[in-house]
């Protein structure tokens, strides 16, 4: 056993600490704290430990709202205030800014709802005992649920004492109200998909639900306000939807631009994407990075968009869609990130090139959770 001084959280949730000259993760931690760990990984850099006692307690410690906080893989900050998740998602989001793109956002806003019942999409894991629960820590034990704080309400009776017979060992649920109040409850397996159709803003939007889609219709809904604001077309013009999905994004942008261009390499979801953008809609059924390098000449570059919004996967922008924007740069991008760490990496480059930073938000979809989502607006740089 030894002590640690925890000196910040760090993106994946954990604390930082040192000790001997190597860097210790510690998970269930909060900034200040005193604590003493056992250590389970050593590495030559780094080691990773498990919290055993708390010598010396943060102010933004609470007691948190789950029995099974540290057995249930689902939550990672559970201990901590929700007022205080907010504070230190910017300080995640601002550190990796400082780190990786050299500048720092003082003034950075995050939007933030209800702190519990808010998840709309949850994936459910079934025992022999056709009990219904989640994966445990490390993700490979079950753990048996029977309810869920962050779970939307209509989900309820997903943890129900058991399951008809028969179930599969894992499953997909949605819950959700409609505008009236009524709940919805739908749920799909490996075997079976089910089409879901959810009022976003003014519109429908159909999905199904073993494809991608955002799990928190309440900032769901902040986010695209914020990230749409100011993208102007008009008759003629032309916006990119990149990593569009079922085309939520395409969905608004339809109604500012002539057309919008879809690119989703998922065949499935783009055909939902087809569902919800309409006649406005090209579609290209490709991954980005291979579209941007077409032997012959990149298709997209035939078009001159006034806008486009790019959705990535955790990992960010490939390097040959970061050269392309930058090569052949669009008057204004909009960027959706759900990983801190890749976004300012791509930031770093865009902003080196012809892209300058407009405004910028955080998005705190994902209470009592690490997880962050933030949006970046650049607009081309002015000349003069």
């Amino acid at each position: 056993m030894i002590r640690l001084h925890i000196e910040k959280l760090i993106p994946g949730g954990d604390g930082l600490a040192r000790h001997e000259g190597r860097v210790v993760f510690v998970p269930g931690v909060l900034p200040d704290e005193d604590v003493t760990v056992e250590i389970l990984e050593a590495k030559k850099d780094f080691a990773r430990a498990r919290l055993v006692s708390i010598e010396k307690s943060s102010p933004d410690r609470v007691e948190p709202p789950c029995k099974l906080v540290g057995i249930c893989g689902g939550c990672d900050w559970l201990h901590i205030d929700p007022v205080a998740q907010t504070r230190l998602k910017l300080e995640l989001v601002r550190d990796s800014l400082r780190r990786m793109a050299g500048f720092d956002l003082p003034d950075l806003k995050i939007e933030s709802g209800e702190p519990l019942g808010y998840r709309n999409r949850i994936q459910v894991h079934v025992n022999r005992a056709d009990q219904t629960g989640f994966l445990g820590r490390g993700g490979h034990s079950f753990v048996r649920v029977p309810e869920c704080p962050v779970a939307h309400p209509a989900l309820a009776p997903v943890f129900a004492e058991k399951v008809r017979a028969g179930s599969p060992e894992r499953f997909l649920a949605y819950g959700h109200e409609d505008a009236e109040g009524k709940s919805h409850l739908a749920r799909a397996d490996e075997a079976n998909d089910t089409e879901i159709t959810v009022r976003v803003l003014d519109r429908d939007i159909v999905f199904p639900l073993r494809g991608f889609f955002q799990s928190n219709l309440e900032m769901t809904q902040k986010l695209i306000p914020f990230a749409l604001a100011g993208l102007t077309g008009g008759s003629e013009t032309v916006a990119f939807d990149l990593y569009s999905g079922v085309g939520l994004f395409g969905a608004f942008l339809k109604d500012r631009f002539e057309r919008v261009v879809c690119i989703e390499f998922n065949r499935h979801a783009l055909a939902y994407a087809r569902r919800n953008v309409g006649e406005s809609g090209l579609f290209f059924s490709e991954a980005l990075e291979k579209v941007v390098t077409t032997p012959g000449g990149n298709p997209l570059d035939k078009v001159a968009p006034m806008a486009a919004v790019i959705d990535p996967p955790r990992e960010g922008l490939d390097k040959m869609v970061r050269a392309w924007l930058i090569a052949k740069p669009v008057p204004q991008l909009v960027y959706v990130s759900c990983n801190p760490v890749t976004l300012a990496r791509d930031l770093k480059e865009l902003l080196a090139g012809p892209y300058e930073l407009d405004d910028m938000r955080v998005f705190d979809f994902y209470p009592q959770t690490s997880h962050i989502e933030a949006v970046a607006k650049l607009r081309m740089k002015t000349t003069g």
